[in-house]
């Protein structure tokens, strides 16, 4: 990964003023992070740093929880673009690299404070719900599994589908929490959640097709 150097803004990176943060929950981290931010923007790199080696998982979450959240039109394809590309690192099961561009950007320092307001209780609660179980489903295949469905969730995200943005988000913010919490039970539930909503979003796009298709055919006829 690159290295972000300690600007003015970005989150403090010392373990010894932070404590060992390997063993918090994802929520808490989610949590603490603005109140170490005294910049505009943090940016993907900070994010990457803060997270170490939980940080795919836990991108995948924020991007997860700021797609369900209320956002204007068209922001899913925005939103959901970083969750193509984190996905894509899941499937092959490989850690995402960044080029110093991508590292440099960020999410505004008050989007990311009402990410955390909004979204930590409700993260926090489920990982009261999880815990360590059948762990060998959130690693090797099982792990690329989660990632192949993620990606095409994220891709029926990233579709112009009204409101069709957040079943495919809840899908992946549960699956990932999971993930994280090495929750087997809850992996498998998160594969038949994923697997019923692709099903379901893929019979809406079909069903879209066909009517924009007889839509044409009876202006031009």
């Amino acid at each position: 990964m690159t290295e972000c150097s300690q600007e003015a803004g970005s989150p403090e990176s010392d373990t010894d003023a932070e404590g060992d943060r390997s063993n918090k929950p994802i929520s808490s981290l989610i949590e603490e992070l603005p109140r170490q931010t005294t910049g505009e923007r943090i940016a993907i790199g900070d994010l990457v740093l803060w997270f170490e080696d939980r940080a795919t998982l836990a991108l995948m979450l924020i991007f997860g929880i700021l797609n369900i959240l209320p956002n204007p039109p068209g922001s899913s394809v925005v939103l959901g673009l970083p969750m193509l590309y984190l996905s894509a690192a899941m499937l092959l099961d490989r850690q995402p690299w960044f080029p110093r561009i991508v590292m440099d950007r960020g999410i505004s320092a008050s989007l990311f404070q009402t990410l955390a307001y909004r979204g930590t209780p409700y993260l926090r609660r489920c990982e009261q719900l999880l815990r360590p179980r059948r762990e060998q489903l959130s690693q090797g295949w099982a792990f690329r599994f989660s990632g192949l469905l993620c990606l095409i969730l994220s891709i029926i995200l990233i579709l112009p589908i009204p409101f069709g943005n957040i079943p495919p988000a809840a899908c992946m913010t549960f699956l990932v929490l999971a993930l994280a919490m090495r929750d087997g039970i809850s992996i498998l539930l998160g594969w038949f959640l994923s697997l019923v909503c692709i099903i379901l979003m893929s019979g809406v796009v079909a069903a879209s097709v066909i009517f924009v298709w007889h839509l044409l055919v009876g202006l031009l006829s």
